[in-house]
């Protein structure tokens, strides 16, 4: 297999897994269902174009050798665990941006392109990719597309699905296709960039694609209010109901906030059983008056950001909530129970000794729990059947393999399973791309 990959993309690109240095060797160990014996670990392969991708996976299909696909491997623990892989395919080095047409608010990239690098040369023309994702530092913009990883900006801007104009990716036999365009107009047609977003690398491997951008607000300014769960799910909903336009609505639980240490001006916040954290962003004069409105009509005293604490706040939540040694959920539930349902499963992990720190996209109703302590199967079951009674869902992201091994990591209850699968078969019909990590095995 190593001459053989050797002979396509060059010996120093195909390097055995056990060759890695120790971090990138675990993060791939840790996202595999047995752990690689020395007689048959992967390979892992590094394409420097779309063209030696597509011969790598050519070869893979004929040979049935089953890929795992990543770029920077962050979020590679994400997803069920992936089943007798033969190779291991990083995309970091398709890194190349095709196109910026700032005239038309659109940028095309390769897959293997950080984001961090990206917003940096946007910025340039006063433009950014409307995208707050975990990792931000050194996630890619494949893996952000494949795992849909919005952030808080969905609220404004929508989710990673409505950023995608156009995607080039390798099919499972190894051919090149390609759906969309480079225009924010485009055909009406199966829209393969949607089916794509969220898939986990399960349809085919993403090479390129044509994202949607936008004007780099000139301000930002943040209002937060701290409550009782009566005040702030009013709060909410007289938000929701306005005419006021938030880049972001964040319901955060009390143990989120007294996770935020003794800097000013967190300190604050640390007494709050919950907080209500509103982001206005654009024209200076529109969001200092949009942040005077909400003021004067909340009965809350409201705490007010910008400039560099602001930020600060922001950047502060992130890094909490991505910190390490912890099991991370997605969940979802209907917008109106997402206080009270944050509230619940706060008081079903304190019964477990277990520490819950939430927070949820108001507007959406999805939103990222960080559990800390020992986390039972039986209390993620208990937090998913909370979310499934507000008709919502739970998805485990991160976790320590042996709970990974006792749980279903999706807990998808929902009816679309046998067109999943129809379309699973369509696309990859010898199960070769990314085995075992999306729902139910696909």
């Amino acid at each position: 297999m190593i001459s053989i990959l050797s002979s396509i993309v060059g010996a120093e690109h195909v390097v055995p897994l056990s060759k890695l240095n120790s971090a990138k060797r675990i993060q791939i160990q840790d996202a595999l269902q047995v752990p690689a014996a020395a007689a048959s670990e992967p390979v892992v392969v590094y394409p420097r174009s779309q063209t030696e991708l597509a011969a790598v996976v050519t070869r893979a299909h004929r040979e049935k050798w089953r890929l795992l696909i990543c770029g920077h491997r962050t979020k590679l623990s994400w997803g069920q665990l992936a089943a007798d892989i033969d190779i291991v395919i990083s995309t970091q080095w398709l890194n190349r941006i095709i196109d910026h047409a700032a005239g038309d608010l659109t940028v095309t990239v390769e897959a293997g392109v950080p984001l961090a690098a990206l917003q940096n040369i946007l910025a340039a023309e006063k433009q950014f990719l409307a995208l707050d994702p975990a990792y931000a530092d050194h996630a890619t913009i494949g893996g952000i597309i494949a795992t849909q990883d919005s952030g808080v900006l969905r609220h404004r801007y929508g989710g990673v699905r409505d950023m995608v104009l156009g995607v080039t990716f390798v099919r499972a036999d190894g051919e090149l296709a390609k759906a969309g365009g480079r225009v924010v107009k485009n055909v009406a047609g199966y829209d393969l960039m949607k089916l794509f977003t969220g898939s986990f690398g399960t349809l085919g491997i993403m090479t390129q694609v044509t994202l949607r951008l936008y004007p780099l607000p000139e301000t930002s300014q943040t209002v937060i209010f701290c409550g009782d769960g009566t005040d702030i799910r009013q709060l909410t909903q007289a938000l929701i109901d306005s005419t006021l336009t938030p880049t972001a609505v964040e319901v955060l639980s009390a143990q989120f906030l007294a996770a935020c240490d003794d800097r000013k001006p967190l300190v604050d916040l640390r007494k709050a059983e919950l907080a209500l954290a509103v982001r206005f962003q654009g024209i200076a004069e529109g969001v200092t008056a949009q942040c005077e409105q909400i003021s004067q009509h909340a009965s809350l005293t409201p705490l007010m950001l910008e400039a560099e604490p602001e930020a600060d706040f922001w950047q502060h939540l992130q890094a909490q909530l991505w910190s390490d040694n912890a099991v991370i959920c997605k969940v979802g539930v209907l917008p109106s129970n997402s206080v009270s349902v944050l509230q619940q499963m706060e008081r079903l992990a304190q019964k477990q000794n277990v520490v819950l720190q939430g927070q949820f996209h108001a507007g959406s109703g999805l939103g990222i729990i960080r559990l800390e302590g020992e986390v039972l199967p039986v209390l993620v079951e208990e937090l998913r059947s909370q979310c499934q009674q507000s008709q919502g869902f739970l998805t485990v992201l991160e976790a320590p393999r042996p709970l990974k091994e006792q749980i279903e990591m999706w807990g998808y209850t929902g009816n679309a399973f046998a067109s999943m699968r129809k379309i699973k078969e369509q696309f990859d019909p010898q199960a070769l791309l990314n085995p075992g990590r999306f729902v139910k095995g696909l």
